[in-house]
């Protein structure tokens, strides 16, 4: 372990500023003397000299929106992933190495040129049976470098876990753990694959995502190949505009991906951020998206579905009162919290947002307001929803972007409505029990079939 770059990072993100945004004031090993403008930008700015290790690290507390302010959160969401290439040898040698003899089907016809490069990957364009492809090769010595640099960080949480008292339910060597497991799982592009070919059979009928189909035979551990696409970058307006995209349309598919993602698919892409999701030239009247990068994936438990329909329900209510009820019987804040004190603080944070009109609502800067109104309670949510609340605020500020008029709840409200009576009506709930297996249904069919025995003998005859 290199205790001098432990302690050379040490310092760099002390003098950022960042711990004064933690509460803390009158630490001076951990806070300078003199006051710090602007400590979230600078705190991102010296990750980004750190290297592509932590600009995931801070990627990830990015979504820890129970941990880390409002701002902070807004602006971690702002690093880049781009890194300088590494050399076609490198990737020339990785093929080879992966593929075999198979990799002169890639080799052939390659660009030398990578079409992007990233902290974790880069990516060519060839061609294959007159098809366009993309190849993405995992960058060198990753695995030990990322190993170095995460034993680096435990070692200073433990130190660190000694000054910052602030917030007695989050474990910041759990929070390191599953950093530590994500990453290790977006360095096998199998997983990636996998993700891909689930994504792409639940859309496959959908005319609002289109994903790149995979080809498995050239797939491994370190190397992915999948169909090249040709889009838009959806944060290219003046792009958009000139294939002239219904951009009304566009933006409001965005937000039916969400829906169906989250409450039908029960899997979602969680990492929809704007280098991800590109727009089709192909159909301007009816648009459709194309998504890539299905390294980082997410869904929910059922009860956190439940959980996220109620929420909404007592939003639009404007019960901050069953609001409250709601997370503390979650478990988002403490125990011990009194109902009628969080009720007044999610009042005071959200009530204002909720008195404009519904079209006008923007429903993740509002969850990020409810979130930050519980952070005093100690509030800890676990990563599936950290991650939903990361995709939703991207979709919906990506939506906007596209078309600042969108109206999230309009869209939203409809679907909502119809998943709500599908799924938790008498008949959703024996479909349920049905799909499950339930022992509930054998009793529940049993009664059905002995009332119908009943009514038999008793009113059969009656004409």
């Amino acid at each position: 372990m290199n205790i001098f770059r432990l302690f050379y990072i040490f310092f760099k993100i002390r003098a950022s500023g960042i711990f004064s945004t933690f509460g803390i004031r009158y630490n001076f090993l951990l806070v300078p003397f003199i006051n710090k403008k602007n400590p979230e930008k600078n705190f991102k700015e010296k990750l980004e000299d750190f290297g592509p290790v932590y600009i995931k690290l801070g990627q990830l507390l990015s979504t820890r929106t129970d941990l880390v302010s409002k701002k902070l959160s807004k602006e971690l969401n702002k690093l880049t992933d781009d890194c300088e290439a590494v050399s076609f040898g490198y990737i020339k040698n990785t093929i080879e190495t992966e593929l075999g003899k198979k990799s002169k089907n890639i080799l052939n016809n390659i660009d030398k040129t990578p079409l992007s490069s990233a902290s974790l990957a880069q990516v060519h364009v060839f061609f294959m049976d007159k098809k366009k492809f993309v190849v993405k090769v995992q960058r060198p010595h990753l695995k030990e470098k990322i190993l170095k640099d995460i034993n680096l960080v435990k070692f200073g949480i433990r130190i660190l876990r000694f000054f910052i008292k602030s917030y007695p339910r989050i474990d910041l060597m759990k929070i390191i753990n599953d950093y530590e497991r994500v990453i290790n799982n977006e360095l096998d592009f199998r997983l990636e694959a996998n993700n891909a070919k689930k994504t792409h059979k639940n859309f496959q009928d959908s005319s609002f995502l289109y994903v790149p189909s995979i080809v498995e035979k050239y797939t491994t551990k370190k190397i992915i190949v999948m169909e090249y696409i040709d889009g838009i970058p959806v944060t290219n307006i003046k792009e958009l505009k000139k294939y002239k995209l219904n951009l009304k349309a566009l933006a409001e598919s965005g937000v039916k991906i969400f829906l169906k993602q989250v409450f039908q698919d029960n899997f979602f892409h969680a990492d929809m951020h704007p280098g991800n999701i590109f727009a089709a030239k192909t159909s301007p009247k009816k648009p459709f998206y194309y998504a890539v990068d299905y390294a980082i994936c997410g869904s929910l438990s059922e009860s956190n579905q439940i959980l996220i329909a109620q929420m909404i329900s007592s939003l639009l209510k404007k019960d901050f009162y069953s609001l409250a009820q709601l997370f503390i019987f979650a478990n988002w804040v403490s125990e011990d919290t009194k109902t009628e004190e969080l009720e007044n603080i999610l009042r005071i944070n959200c009530e204002h947002l909720l008195d404009k009109p519904l079209s006008q609502i923007l429903f993740g800067e509002l969850l990020l307001n409810l979130l930050e109104a519980m952070r005093p309670f100690n509030l800890y949510l676990d990563n599936d929803l950290l991650l939903l609340i990361k995709t939703l605020v991207h979709i919906e500020g990506m939506g906007r972007q596209i078309y600042p008029e969108l109206d999230f709840w309009s869209v939203a409200n409809p679907f909502l409505k119809t998943w709500f009576k599908d799924k938790y009506s008498v008949k959703g709930l024996v479909k349920y029990l049905v799909s499950k297996k339930h022992i509930l249904t054998y009793m529940i069919v049993k009664r059905f079939e002995e009332t119908q025995e009943i009514f038999d003998q008793n009113y059969g005859d009656i004409k």
